[in-house]
């Protein structure tokens, strides 16, 4: 669309609803396998505004895509010419196979200020306000998670992306001034107030994207699942953040391979890493904090090997210019850190950009955050 028939859109529109990015706090790649994570949603936003129709198309327009995707609601299987639409449409297609119906068409423009692979969810975002805004429009009275494991769904059986429930299910249960301590095995959770007086947490975007899909993620999936085969014929265990970190040594020898050995220490050690960073967070503990982030970080670097030199370099600009600590977030292989900063750090922004862009002959984005609510109509 153009930018007047952009504005005429939006000025026309029936209902709004916007979705945040998130940040994992600490617990990377840990929600596959069974853990605890503690992410938080941040004030990134994915808006859609909604009109109705009278017939049973469905069509998709986005600022960051030119034209649009449009489709029936009969005609929701999977297609290669849905293309970014993909998303949307696999929540339609989701939902229509659990039974519920559509009674008519629908035209969507999707606004994002979250940067497409960056690692802060922007897939999670557009799925969890896409159902959402279906549940609202159409009076399903889809609770916030059947919203998620929908979303989930989506990605898992209709993108054959193997990928956690964490992303959708901070977007959508997310509360200002509180991280999300989520057991992803029981999908219990508790809501961690972050103490952080005079400090804060920042993003830092590589501009480095990456596509989960074309990346390494499923492989490390599939390490994990393999190792965790080979563990369950002497260890009682459903998962392997199920494994205390004394279980180590007695792993190492059962496995005999160093590669899947590692991929299980971080996750063990992660796992560890977590519960140990949120009672912290509700202390205000800010040195064992950023203790724990670089711990994190050099975990994922060494013994999952999810990093590369784009997040090593940001991370280390970060610890170079006043941080705490920080750690690459999300799946990794590109995307974005995290760090904690004093508030006054008033270089630390033009400081990092300029450490990077001289290393690596790119211009990062450093974001100053706030830590918001959920999914909702606006």
């Amino acid at each position: 669309m153009t930018e007047k028939e952009t504005m005429e859109f939006k000025e026309t529109v029936n209902r709004i609803f916007r979705a945040p990015a998130r940040i994992n706090l600490i617990g990377e790649h840990i929600d596959y396998n069974g853990g605890l994570v503690l992410p938080a949603c941040v004030n990134l936003y994915l808006t859609a505004f909604v009109k109705y129709r009278n017939d049973n198309k469905i069509r998709f327009f986005s600022r960051g895509f030119n034209g649009c995707i449009e489709t029936t609601l009969d005609n929701l299987s999977y297609s290669k010419r849905f293309k970014w639409a993909i998303y949307p449409i696999g929540l339609f297609y989701i939902l229509s196979k659990k039974g519920y119906e559509f009674k008519h068409g629908l035209d969507i423009y999707y606004e994002s200020e979250i940067p497409s692979g960056s690692g802060l969810s922007s897939s999670a975002a557009i799925l969890d306000v896409t159902g959402l805004l279906i549940s609202n429009i159409y009076n399903l009275n889809l609770s916030l998670l059947d919203i998620v494991y929908a979303a989930k769904a989506v990605e898992n059986d209709y993108c054959k992306l193997k990928s956690g429930i964490m992303d959708q299910a901070i977007i959508a249960l997310g509360k200002k001034n509180n991280a999300l301590l989520l057991d992803c095995n029981t999908m219990n959770y508790e809501y961690k107030n972050m103490i952080l007086d005079d400090y804060m947490f920042v993003i830092l975007k590589t501009n480095k994207p990456r596509k989960l899909v074309e990346s390494k993620y499923n492989e490390r999936v599939e390490e994990c699942n393999k190792a965790l085969s080979i563990i369950k014929t002497k260890y009682d265990v459903d998962n392997l953040c199920m494994l205390k970190p004394n279980d180590l040594p007695d792993i190492k020898l059962l496995l005999n391979d160093d590669i899947l050995y590692r991929r299980v220490k971080h996750v063990v050690l992660e796992q560890a890493r977590v519960i140990v960073f949120s009672n912290a967070l509700g202390k205000g503990d800010i040195n064992q904090l950023g203790r724990l982030l670089n711990e994190s970080h050099e975990s994922l670097k060494n013994d999952y090997e999810v990093t590369g030199i784009h997040l090593d370099t940001i991370v280390e600009a970060a610890n170079k210019f006043g941080a705490v600590g920080a750690r690459m977030t999300g799946a990794g292989f590109g995307g974005c850190g995290i760090a904690l900063i004093k508030k006054d750090n008033n270089n630390f922004k033009d400081n990092v950009i300029k450490y990077y862009s001289e290393k690596l002959g790119i211009i990062p984005d450093v974001y100053m955050i706030n830590i918001v609510d959920g999914i909702k109509e606006i």
